[in-house]
């Protein structure tokens, strides 16, 4: 931990200090409270105040406050909690559910972290909502001390478990982690099947299907278990025997039609084999169940406009819009989606208003701004004011090259539609080069700017254009590759190296960079340069994508050569 608070002394969203005391005749060596650090998030506080008392009561002395979303996660930034108690309702639309899929996306909390729901909600939308996400419990309001308590220490106990692999993960080393795994899976104590569990779902972070096959058909040799036929039928996925996988998601929902993460799934299946009918419907089924997630909704929108059905694909959007608007999600391209969906309807006073929010919402913001004019050159377009449309869409290419390397793939898509639509296909062409060439070896991404080209009416142009730009980058790769293979590996860096100049996003080639750079220097000797090149890319992936299966292998290798070179202060 970064800082430790000061025992029995806190301070609280309203900026006053509170004071816990350790309950009286209990040993602080045998306490399970005393030296844990809790966060109580709550907007209220005679509820935050409610709920230290009530830990205080346990023994605990050390409880940080936060009043909302933000002042919680910037506290999980700085703090190393052990259990975070947080409200349901955190307000504008924002709650704990959607601060819990933050923190975890984020990598926030370690494993052994405890992530308690409080609440008085009760409605059976909701709580579903909240069995997907899986925090470790959901306590409804009201509830007794001894029940929080019981609560508690069932949770804390599990959770303290998986301490072991705290620093593994919080530091995005998942092969240590699944190691770690590995040996208390070994030890075949009460733990083990969590440990299995934990280990696939590494394994299936990181995309090293065939482990996590193993791990899951290893505990379904013990026992039956939804989860683990879920985590097969994933792995199973990622192999590529879609068949096998679609009956086994099938299977799980024969068996208990409300775990809702298997209709996201079916729902991807039957889209990739252009079953769109089925995919919407799938969609559609857990919506009603269970509306409150994000990228389920997204997905239902996309599916819909693919499957020509604007009225559910608007409905989709405007929910994604809502749900995003107040959560880590929140983006100006969600409200470029549903003003283009309101364009295809027609609906050109829905378009403006819908613009004018995205320009409220982001005002000052360059990206945004910039999106909000490509998409009203569309609206302009569309009105028929076919100058004001050109001047608009020809000042968006003139920042386009400054902008693209902030700009989300979205916001670039969009840029090439309008391109596309009002008659500039070289304009749309580079646009869509720039992202394939980066994003060469990412499928479902690939295949999500192949339904763009689908829903232009341009599917075989566009397939053409992916294919061309996919080759020529493993071209490039794989030349380079070939001469770091064959001892030759100045020249191999000096040509990822330029390769890097023209596609900066592009992580296999920073990958390969890497290596190259570590083959040198395991043949050659440290070189400060390369190295210091080396280490600036490894930190990119891990912010951009640290469960690369590539990168956490050459993440071993950089701190075995380190090591050995007995250089620590570059180790990441």
């Amino acid at each position: 931990m970064s800082e430790s608070t000061t025992p029995n002394s806190t301070t609280a969203a309203d900026g006053r200090a509170h004071h816990v005391r350790a309950a009286p005749q209990r040993n602080n060596y045998d306490n399970p409270y005393a030296k844990r650090l809790f966060l109580i998030i709550d907007s209220l506080p005679q509820m935050q105040r409610a709920l230290s008392m009530t830990l205080s009561s346990f023994g605990a002395n050390s409880v940080e406050y936060a009043a909302k979303a933000s002042e919680a996660l910037a506290k999980m930034a700085k703090y190393d909690f052990d259990v975070v108690l947080c409200d349901y309702d955190l307000g504008n639309g924002y709650d704990g559910l959607y601060l819990f899929e933050e923190v975890r996306e984020r990598n926030l909390l370690k494993q052994s972290c405890v992530f308690m729901i409080v609440t008085g909600e009760r409605r059976s939308q909701r709580v579903i909502s909240a069995a997907e996400m899986t925090p470790d419990d959901y306590l409804l309001k009201p509830f007794t001390g001894e029940v929080l308590r019981e609560r508690l220490e069932r949770a804390m106990r599990k959770r303290e478990a998986f301490r072991l692999v705290d620093e593994g993960i919080l530091r995005h080393e998942y092969l240590a982690a699944i190691e770690a795994c590995d040996r208390k899976i070994d030890e075949n104590n009460e733990f083990s099947i969590d440990f299995m569990r934990l280990k696939g779902s590494l394994a299936l972070k990181i995309h090293d299907f065939d482990s996590a096959r193993d791990a899951y058909m290893q505990v379904l040799r013990i026992k039956p278990s939804t989860w683990a036929k879920m985590g097969l039928a994933k792995a199973l996925a990622g192999l590529k025997s879609l068949d096998e996988a679609r009956l086994l998601f099938e299977a799980v929902l024969a068996d208990n039609n409300q775990v809702m993460e298997a209709y996201d799934w079916l729902a991807r299946l039957y889209r990739d084999n252009h079953d769109l009918s089925r995919a919407q419907h799938t969609l559609q089924t857990a919506a009603e169940m269970s509306p409150a997630v994000f990228r389920r909704q997204q997905q239902l929108a996309e599916v819909a406009v693919l499957n020509h059905d604007l009225a559910t694909a608007e409905a989709a959007c405007q929910q994604t819009l809502d749900i995003a608007k107040h959560t880590w999600h929140r983006s100006p391209t969600h409200y470029a989606a549903l003003a283009r969906i309101q364009l295809a309807r027609g609906d050109t006073g829905n378009v403006g208003r819908t613009l004018a929010s995205l320009r409220h919402d982001y005002r000052y913001n360059e990206e945004a701004e910039w999106l909000a004019n490509v998409m009203d050159s569309q609206l302009q377009a569309k009105s028929g004011n076919a100058d004001k449309a050109r001047a608009l869409l020809e000042e968006a290419e003139g920042r386009f090259k400054q902008l693209a390397a902030k700009l989300e793939q979205e916001a670039q898509m969009e840029y090439a539609r309008a391109c596309y639509q009002q008659g500039k296909e070289a304009q749309g062409n580079e646009a869509m080069q720039y992202l394939v060439r980066n994003h060469h070896d990412d499928e479902q991404l690939l295949a999500h700017f192949s339904d763009m080209f689908e829903e232009l009416g341009m599917g075989q142009t566009g397939r053409q254009l992916i294919a061309q730009n996919v080759k020529s980058v493993l071209e490039l790769n794989n030349q380079a590759v070939r001469e770091a293979q064959t001892g030759e590996l100045d020249t191999a860096i000096e040509r990822f190296a330029k390769a890097l100049e023209d596609m900066p996003h592009n992580v296999q080639i920073m990958l390969n960079l890497v290596n190259a750079v570590l083959a040198h220097v395991s043949q050659h000797g440290w070189h400060e340069s390369h190295m210091r090149r080396a280490y600036e890319l490894l930190g990119k992936v891990r912010d951009i994508a640290p469960t690369n299966n590539k990168f956490q292998k050459i993440l071993q290798s950089w701190r075995l050569l380190v090591d050995k070179m007995d250089k620590p202060q570059w180790a990441l």
